[in-house]
């Protein structure tokens, strides 16, 4: 069987641009060097197919010669079944092999086609073809520069169509952009797991120096709750207070008020309690009230007692601050009983 099949085209193929002229070399190389070199139709280019023992041609190029922007080729000895299946479509796409920088008996060849393979879908039925005979054959005086593989343009490519290039490059790239990509998001939910825990043991840091903080403040103030309670408890075992003078004291010294407490002096809490001072049976009888019974420390602390009553902001410096600038008397009575206990 015989056919005629497009098998090349101008454009850009492999890096490398084939113009009109390169096509019609292409072609007039062949005429030239006709029986010196038989250009066969194969299935492929596998050179590790084997098919009994070796490999077959399954036709034969005879004529090439150039139709507008296409090289043509003209097949001959086509099995019945390799032209039925390409009549099928089975075999949709044809790809040449070129011998490239070709020296011949003195001549130099740019392009010399060596042969021509049929690309698509298998045909099952090709490996019954048993008598096929003949192989590719080449005249050892041919000194070849490189060897190279076009794969044949489907009927939509035009001159200077590099389509299938760009495309493979595209493709190529957004190969590279995604594992590029992968490995992006592999680094940054790497980066973010890492924020994450980072942030979440920061807020565990804070939490606990926050709860650290706390009970060193509540240890402390509970610590000086437990000294003034004593401080006045002990007075009034000393007979120093009386139990009123206690319950007093308690509520003018604000124990039970954890920032008052944190900000009281324990100086202040011991000048409320003189030493070696008991109170008289008149005191004790009147819950020490008797204003001319009273000692000057005792006297300051009612008098701190009535102006923290009407303004409970002020601390207990703050009061006593006012009443002795309004008593110097008894600042000095109560400075003077202060150093002479001491």
């Amino acid at each position: 069987m015989e056919l005629d099949h497009e098998i090349f085209a101008e454009g850009k193929w492999n890096g490398m641009e084939f113009t009109a002229d390169d096509l019609q070399n292409i072609a007039d190389t062949f005429n030239v060097l006709g029986e010196n070199m038989k250009v066969c139709l194969k299935m492929g280019h596998n050179k590790e197919q084997r098919m009994t023992d070796g490999q077959p041609a399954l036709g034969w190029v005879s004529k090439v010669w150039v139709a507008g922007e296409k090289l043509m080729a003209h097949y001959t000895d086509l099995p019945q079944i390799v032209y039925d299946a390409i009549k099928k479509k089975l075999y949709r796409h044809v790809s040449i092999e070129l011998d490239i920088d070709v020296s011949h008996k003195g001549n130099k060849y740019p392009y010399v086609l060596t042969g021509v393979a049929l690309l698509g879908a298998d045909i099952p039925a090709v490996n019954t073809l048993k008598d096929l005979n003949h192989y590719m054959s080449r005249d050892a005086t041919f000194s070849v520069g490189r060897h190279a593989v076009f794969s044949a343009i489907a009927g939509n490519q035009t001159k200077g169509d590099s389509k299938m290039d760009k495309i493979q490059e595209l493709t190529e790239q957004v190969a590279d952009l995604t594992i590029k990509l992968a490995a992006f998001t592999a680094e940054a939910a790497k980066s973010s797991a890492e924020k994450t825990a980072l942030e979440a043991e920061v807020a565990k840091f804070k939490a606990d120096a926050k709860v650290a903080a706390e009970t060193a403040i509540k240890t402390r103030i509970d610590a000086k709750r437990k000294e003034v309670t004593e401080i006045l408890e002990d007075g009034v075992k000393a007979e120093a207070i009386t139990p009123a003078q206690r319950t007093q004291y308690t509520k003018l010294l604000r124990i039970e008020d954890d920032a008052a407490l944190d900000a009281l002096d324990i100086t202040d809490v011991k000048a409320l309690v003189p030493a070696g001072k008991k109170f008289s049976r008149q005191q004790a009888k009147q819950g020490g009230d008797d204003k001319g019974d009273l000692r000057p420390d005792q006297q300051v602390a009612k008098e701190i007692a009535e102006v923290q009553a009407t303004n409970a902001t002020l601390s207990f410096a703050a009061a006593q601050k006012i009443v002795f600038d309004r008593n110097p008397e008894l600042a000095s009575a109560y400075m003077h009983a202060n150093d002479k206990e001491q």
